[in-house]
């Protein structure tokens, strides 16, 4: 009886051990101070990208295109902040809002203070993310 006991206590431990290796990650929270992109993104395993398949796909032009816009926009006082969440919240003065993610889970969240957000979803290019960041923040990016 002792040795069942035993090992029942032992496969509990291991099955919550495995639980909070598998626990979700806290919902990430920016504080917009400037002009941001928030550029939102899946979490995808290497072979998902290798395997070529869906949104997994994408990631290699989403990552593309994120390093061509980063220097540029941060020359025109717009923070880019790559996250690998499809979910977040946003702290702007001292109110929190909540972005719950939508049906893709690739995309552009454009906040700025005194501003209300837009959201673009997708891939886009670089000649793409620069236009939308021109019309929504009202700025010249060279």
């Amino acid at each position: 009886m002792r040795r069942i006991l035993g090992i029942a206590w032992l496969v509990a431990l291991w099955c919550g051990a495995g639980s909070a290796q598998n626990a979700a990650k806290p919902v990430p929270v920016f504080t917009i101070h400037s002009p941001t992109i928030v550029a939102f993104y899946p979490h995808f395993t290497q072979e998902e990208i290798d395997k070529g398949e869906g949104e997994a796909a994408a990631m290699d032009d989403f990552g593309f295109y994120a390093s061509e816009v980063g220097k540029r926009l941060k020359d025109a006082g717009i923070d880019f902040l790559p996250e690998e969440a499809r979910s977040f919240k946003v702290r702007v003065g001292t109110k929190v809002h909540f972005f719950p993610g939508g049906k893709v889970d690739i995309g552009y969240y454009f906040i700025a203070p005194g501003k209300k957000p837009h959201v673009e979803y997708g891939v886009m290019t670089d000649t793409g993310l620069l236009e939308v960041a021109r019309k929504y923040f009202g700025k010249p990016i060279p």
